[in-house]
């Protein structure tokens, strides 16, 4: 990449301080998918946005396609406030290329590379048409007086043939603030596993032992593994595979939605 002038890099340092202070918040709307009555506290939200038209810069300057919608709890509670700062850095992290040697804490940090990384590319190819973009839409999928459970798609794109989109699960101890896990989530993962694979063979008509690999997926010593995605609710407990984490970009993400009761058994909650 070349090196920008001294006025590009006023110019980001405006940037920086013009995404921060910009952001637009509004009230969130939306309503949980599901939720369970319970004695303890229940979360109030705000959506906060970013996008080109909140940004100061971006009405004077071009900038990559952005719209960001996020939750941010508003209840005066340590958990919540911890939720929060949780929430921003797993954002964050949807926008951290591989050569990035920060991890960033909050969103803004993020965009505002994700900007500077555009002006990078253009500064280097003026003549390209390619336009960065990112999206991203979270809501809450569940909550009850244990775990908090948001839902995130998002997209990205930075030049080439295509983008990526992906959709995330991330789930919190509504009295802790930490994230749990699948470990924790799960409290007999290989029992689970097993269950979850005879489901996967019989939605791909699959026999039980019949090579995952040589129909096309993308699982290391062609073993199957659970998904990185999952997420418990009420009445269900879903599991999504991204594009390239068991299959190609072309086969899309891969669903799975199971009743509760029948996979309660190995479950912590």
């Amino acid at each position: 990449m070349k090196k920008f002038s001294l006025l590009s890099l006023c110019f980001l340092l405006i940037l920086s301080v013009g995404c921060k202070e910009e952001n637009k918040t509004t009230t969130n709307e939306k309503a949980p998918i599901e939720q369970e009555n319970s004695n303890s506290t229940i979360f109030n939200y705000s959506i906060k946005n970013i996008s080109k038209s909140t940004l100061a810069t971006c009405k004077r300057n071009p900038c990559p396609q952005m719209d960001i919608k996020y939750l941010y709890i508003t209840n005066d509670s340590n958990v919540g406030e911890k939720i929060n700062k949780a929430n921003e850095e797993n954002l964050s992290s949807i926008v951290q290329t591989p050569n990035d040697s920060i991890s960033y804490k909050k969103i803004d940090e993020g965009v505002n590379k994700f900007i500077e990384d555009y002006i990078s590319f253009k500064n280097e190819f003026p003549e390209s048409p390619a336009v960065y973009e990112l999206k991203i839409d979270q809501e809450q999928l569940f909550e009850n007086n244990q775990t908090l459970v948001y839902s995130t798609i998002f997209y990205t794109y930075t030049g080439g043939a295509h983008g990526y989109g992906a959709k995330l699960y991330h789930t919190y101890d509504k009295n802790t603030g930490e994230i749990v896990t699948n470990e924790k989530l799960l409290k007999n993962k290989n029992a689970f596993k097993a269950y979850a694979e005879g489901m996967f063979r019989k939605k791909f008509n699959l026999t039980e032992n019949e090579s995952l690999n040589k129909n096309g997926f993308f699982f290391e010593n062609d073993e199957f593994k659970l998904a990185e995605n999952i997420a418990v609710t009420k009445d269900s407990l879903y599991m999504i595979y991204n594009a390239y984490e068991a299959a190609s970009y072309a086969e899309g993400d891969i669903k799975f939605s199971f009743p509760k009761e029948d996979v309660e058994a190995w479950l912590n909650q």
